[in-house]
């Protein structure tokens, strides 16, 4: 039988859902309920007769992930059947902020831990005494203080000395929040209920030692624990950024997953694609080697650089959509890298996925992200550009501020947010950017006032313009470059409104007419061209110094004055322009 779409199996009723999915095998249901969407795996899961084992045979990432996605507390029933180290697993990964505990993430779960069922509680507390002495005194030093009766006193006694709670009359405790009482009352007596020993050990550890010692070994197992699952801690994880030495990706021997316990089937190929986006390079080579030995390895390796994803970018474990996010950036790295080290090392990125380490295909592709950084960063030291990248027009200055982050990402114009760099045309369309921007401001450097002395020596106050930072360097130029036409020096100032007209007539004078629309492929008509020549030669001066061609210089003006063109094309003839509905150059309202 052919595996169930999740997609498909939802959409029925649920007898029909249900009687489906338990035709299929144990190995054959794992699958469907991996390829499902963290958001809808319960319901999935909950259709099969063997919930319990397709729960504990679950990725320990991807039971975290599911649980996060439907919210804990929606999540109980699939709780209910994780087993206990699995649990730990969760409580590892939310009851920690670095090293410090958070009290009220661990009453969250206490309290949750009781909804699931108490068989869940016990099992929970039994695996604790085998595996961590450490963690139950750490947990419950934020809640409660305790008092031991010495051996040579009265109960009567302790009882009117010692707050009133006590399960042994030997150990009385004080809850530090009254409102909270109930929860770990309850969770005292479970543990009193579970081991008298464990209880007994438990007090006696709190009472003996210190909380920065408690809490400093047990956060040494939380970490050897999260390390054995595949999870580094954040310093042994940021290697996963360092760059590729030499540029060239390492070969891998071919190796296998060990077979599952629970499941005598290996993970399935197609995992990774829940993970994925619409990245082509990547998917076409993932189905290449779909259903191959290959993809145990790349599985495999495809967990760890997530997990190193993540915690190196310490993304917020509360938050499905992060974390969703995280895992799109590691694919995004895997589409980019596989496409440039093609072309690199001239084999497919099939080729390279199939024997290549895929955290190198990751360092790859964030050493190219790096070197445009770099460039990014060199702007800004140069002066030519501000950290916050004013004056710069909106796409610019997007690209610029993505690559400054510590993270560097790519500021996309179409989605209004930033994204992960996912291809070569990415970083292409980024380096024209930067390339851009370094001849204008390497241009403007030239042009007086300079940027930095914009906002005190130019009067705004009388402007088109509400506010200095809203000029951006083409209005700067054209600015100029109109003062230069009136007969003024060549200089950032506001035209008078009085000009516009005459400027209009002299810079395009056979507007508006059929013949000076734009055409595909056109360099203008004639009377644009002896516009742009003659601003061409008003600015060949300072774009000599500023070491730019004659073409470049060309096509800067040319554009810049195709954007006033554009808002002046269909104004009548013989109305005076109104100053205030100028936006690509700077315009004195109140000027003649």
């Amino acid at each position: 039988m052919s595996i169930l779409k999740p997609d498909s199996l939802l959409t029925l009723p649920a007898a029909e859902a249900e009687a489906l999915m338990n035709e299929l095998s144990l190995a054959e249901q794992a699958s469907v309920v991996l390829m499902t969407p963290w958001e809808r795996r319960q319901e999935i899961i909950l259709l099969s007769q063997d919930s319990m084992a397709l729960v504990q045979g679950l990725p320990i990432e991807e039971l975290f992930w599911t649980v996060k996605a439907i919210g804990p507390q929606d999540a109980v029933h699939i709780l209910n059947l994780a087993n206990a180290e699995q649990l730990q697993f969760v409580f590892d990964l939310d009851w920690w902020d670095k090293a410090e505990l958070r009290p009220e993430k661990i009453a969250t779960w206490i309290l949750l831990l009781f909804e699931i069922g108490e068989e869940a509680m016990a099992s929970w507390l039994q695996w604790l005494m085998k595996k961590d002495e450490t963690l139950l005194p750490a947990i419950l030093r934020p809640f409660i203080r305790i008092y031991k009766r010495p051996d040579d006193m009265d109960i009567l006694e302790a009882i009117d000395i010692f707050p009133k709670f006590t399960l042994d009359n030997v150990y009385f405790i004080f809850f530090k929040k009254e409102s909270l009482q109930p929860i770990w009352g309850r969770f005292l007596m479970k543990m009193l209920e579970v081991s008298p020993g464990l209880y007994r050990d438990v007090l006696e550890i709190i009472l003996g030692k210190s909380e920065a010692e408690n809490v400093e070994k047990s956060f040494r197992l939380r970490r050897s624990r999260i390390g054995d699952c595949g999870l580094p801690d954040y310093y042994d994880a940021l290697d996963i950024y360092a760059p590729l030495h030499g540029n060239h990706i390492r070969k891998v021997e071919i190796a296998h997953l060990e077979e599952k316990k629970r499941f005598d089937i290996l993970l399935p190929a197609f995992v990774p694609t829940l993970y994925m986006g619409d990245y082509p390079v990547l998917r076409i080579a993932i189905q290449e080697l779909s259903g191959t030995k290959v993809m145990e390895r790349v599985i495999r390796e495809w967990v760890g650089a997530a997990n190193k994803v993540l915690m190196v970018d310490e993304v917020d474990l509360d938050d499905p959509v992060a974390l969703r996010n995280s895992l799109l950036k590691v694919a995004a790295f895997l589409n980019l890298g596989l496409e440039a080290a093609a072309k690199t090392e001239h084999r497919s990125p099939k080729d390279i996925l199939k024997s290549g380490a895929l955290e190198d295909v990751i360092r790859f592709a964030n050493t190219m992200i790096r070197r445009l950084a770099a460039k990014a960063h060199s702007l800004v030291a140069s002066g030519r550009i501000s950290k916050d990248c004013l004056y710069l027009p909106e796409a610019w200055a997007g690209a610029l501020k993505g690559l400054l982050f510590e993270r560097p990402l790519l500021w996309d114009p179409v989605l209004s947010e930033y994204r992960p760099f996912c291809d070569m045309t990415d970083l292409i369309a980024v380096e024209n950017i930067i390339t851009t921007t370094d001849e204008w401001t390497r241009l403007m450097a030239h042009i007086l006032p300079q940027h930095g002395n914009w906002a005190r020596e130019i009067p705004w106050t009388s402007t088109n313009l509400g506010h200095p930072n809203e000029l951006i360097l083409p209005q700067a130029l054209l600015t100029a470059l109109a003062q230069k036409t009136l007969g003024g020096e060549l200089k950032i100032y506001p035209v008078p409104a009085g000009k516009l007209n005459y400027l209009r007539s002299t810079w395009f004078p056979a507007i508006p007419t059929p013949s000076f629309s734009k055409e595909k492929n056109s360099s203008g008509p004639k009377p644009l061209l002896e516009t742009v020549k003659h601003c061409v030669e008003a600015l060949q001066p300072v774009a000599e110094k500023a070491g730019l061609t004659r073409a470049r210089l060309d096509s800067i003006v040319k554009e810049s004055l195709m954007t006033l063109y554009d808002e002046w094309m269909n104004l009548p003839d013989g109305i005076p322009i109104d100053g205030r509905f100028v936006s690509s150059i700077i315009v004195d309202l109140e000027a003649d």
